[in-house]
């Protein structure tokens, strides 16, 4: 084991991913093969969002949490008597939920979602998905627009690595402009 690899444990990982790619180490691997974009849970640090769940409009607030599950919606508005009920809550049961919480309440229960472990991973799961090819249908089922159908120009191969995750990017950006 030479002392570069004991002492730099990134380095170590990515002369693995390398290797694993059929790059060459120190050559450059992964820096030569895409373009550097950082992650989604870099962009949606929540740094960022706390102060944005604070200070957007209620309109803002209210389109964010519909998008909630049913149950975190009804479980944050029940509050203590969040066992009350037994089945699944429909779509209905969490807008009515929603309708009966305090704007301060619904920017809680975002602030609670926005620092979840589980929001972030699923941010790291988005991430991957988006650099290891799966920019078109992901684009496709959440109705972003991104360049040339998310696919490498003039070709039928799918955007991968940081280029994925920049077109993504852009293609949300625009969707939520051209919503306002």
């Amino acid at each position: 084991m030479n002392g570069r690899a004991s002492s730099d444990p990134a380095a170590l990982v990515r002369s693995l991913l390398d290797s694993l790619k059929g790059g060459s180490q120190g050559l450059g691997g992964g820096q030569s093969q895409g373009k550097t974009y950082p992650m989604l849970t870099d962009l949606l640090d929540t740094s960022t969002t706390l102060p944005m769940a604070d200070h957007c409009p209620d309109k803002v607030v209210d389109s964010l949490v519909s998008y909630l599950p049913p149950t975190v919606v009804v479980l944050a508005q029940q509050g203590d008597n969040g066992d009350a009920f037994s089945k699944e809550p429909s779509p209905a049961d969490a807008a009515a939920a929603q309708e009966a919480m305090s704007y301060a309440q619904k920017r809680a229960l975002l602030k609670r979602v926005l620092r979840s472990p589980q929001f972030h991973q699923s941010l790291d799961s988005l991430s991957l998905a988006l650099r290891e090819g799966g920019l078109p249908s992901i684009a496709e089922a959440l109705g972003i627009e991104v360049v040339n159908g998310g696919l490498v120009r003039g070709g039928a191969v799918p955007l991968g690595g940081g280029e994925a995750v920049e077109a993504f990017v852009n293609g949300f950006k625009k969707k939520v402009q051209g919503s306002e």
